[in-house]
């Protein structure tokens, strides 16, 4: 298979049946050595300081989750498709911490559900060109195999074993921070408004512009599909005119509708193009998105506003905030505050950044 282009305050409680991952392990996955992360509830908050891993860890969740995913999130990252050999053994290694290969990559996750969960890469070297070979296994007995490797330009996915049934599956939806909708999301979005099954996303974009009447429509501007706004002043306006934060709520939660129950949304620094009066509303929406949809959400942020926000409109038994710190050895440790840690926390000004 080929490797895909692209990927009054009122709380809500997504407790209750739902199913999630509790725990996490990384080893040698970017710029972990080892990390290890207790304490995952259904919607978790990352924090720290630039280049402590905030992605990253994100990004081990969507790997342990999926198996296909890692050219995503090279992609998602603005690392281009690699197109030769150098660049394809070049983004392999990416993957690796200090790009050295010579270990096992490894993520371990332990869901509610269905027990431990492990992803393992390694790096093996073809006749002439480089193989990342990718193993899935849950904790009975099943697993999948599969190897990458470079094909005529192209990332080539090729099972090489696998057990019947084959590992759990989950979807992991990633939302970067560029702002763009996909074709797929025009589409998505036209099937809702069709079909009159987008009430809800209306709800939440009136949160941030009140002035809506309609979800945006898809018309064609200057033969591009485009999306445009009706706001009651007799002419569509584009949506991109309307401001950065519409454009990032309204993709946020097409993307947690968009896929199958049950299965983890990441969102790359949450307030990117959000103002700061908005955030309650976001994450309010959010949360009642990963209720309906029965998600597990990891955001990034680096805003203490973002993170006020998150504890004003989640309830405090779902919500956990993850901190990473870096030591002076280059070590990441992370310290997570669950419900009873929080509020103290944020009265402290609990340093985020």
């Amino acid at each position: 298979m080929d490797c895909p282009a692209t990927a009054c305050v009122r709380r809500w409680s997504a407790t209750g049946d739902s199913t999630i991952f509790t725990e996490l392990h990384i080893r040698n996955f970017r710029l972990f050595e080892n990390l290890t992360i207790k304490g995952l509830r259904r919607v978790n908050l990352f924090v720290g300081k630039n280049n402590s891993g905030k992605s990253a860890v994100a990004e081990a969740i969507a790997l342990v989750a999926a198996p296909y995913v890692p050219f995503q999130l090279n992609l998602a990252r603005g690392i281009k498709a690699p197109t030769n050999e150098q660049a394809f053994e070049s983004s392999l290694r990416s993957f690796f911490r200090d790009l050295d290969a010579g270990s096992e990559l490894k993520v371990t996750a332990k869901h509610s559900e269905f027990g431990i969960r492990a992803c393992s890469a390694t790096i093996t070297q073809a006749p002439s060109q480089a193989v990342l070979a990718v193993r899935m296994e849950e904790e009975d007995d099943r697993y999948l195999q599969y190897q990458a490797s470079l094909d005529d330009e192209r990332v080539v996915l090729a099972e090489t074993e696998t057990s019947t049934p084959p590992p759990h599956p989950f979807s992991v939806e990633y939302v970067p921070t560029n702002l763009e909708l996909d074709r797929s999301m025009l589409d998505r979005l036209s099937e809702l408004r069709n079909e009159k099954r987008a009430g809800f996303i209306l709800d939440v974009l009136r949160q941030i512009e009140p002035r809506l009447t309609d979800v945006p429509e898809v018309l064609m501007d200057h033969g591009v599909p485009s999306l445009f706004c009706d706001i009651g002043i007799g002419k569509p306006v584009p949506l991109g005119v309307m401001g950065q934060g519409l454009v990032r709520v309204l993709k946020l939660v097409l993307t947690m509708e968009s896929a199958s129950q049950g299965n983890i949304t990441v969102i790359d620094e949450l307030q990117h193009g959000i103002h700061h009066e908005s955030l309650f509303d976001v994450w309010r929406a959010i949360g009642e998105a990963a209720y309906r949809y029965d998600k597990q959400v990891f955001a990034t942020t680096h805003s203490y506003e973002c993170l006020r926000s998150a504890n004003d409109a989640i309830d405090r038994n779902d919500l956990a905030i993850h901190r990473l710190e870096v030591d002076d050895d280059r070590s990441t440790r992370c310290v997570t505050l669950g419900p009873e840690a929080i509020e103290g926390a944020i009265s402290n000004e609990f340093e985020i950044r």
